[in-house]
């Protein structure tokens, strides 16, 4: 979804109520947060594995 361009890392991270760099450590995997994940995951409608069909 960010790749596709409907969420920016800015306005995800705005969405989510923390700072741009953190949206910007967890997708390159150099921080964990469970729970953001699990809101990332709602927010693009994916699983939390990453596979957008698991929610479709």
């Amino acid at each position: 979804m960010l790749e596709q361009g409907i969420y920016t890392q800015k306005a995800l991270a705005e969405k989510l109520g923390v700072n741009p760099s953190t949206v910007t450590r967890l997708l390159k995997g150099q921080r964990k947060s469970a729970r953001l994940e699990r809101q990332i995951a709602e927010i693009l409608d994916i699983a939390e594995n990453g596979d957008e069909s698991a929610k479709k």
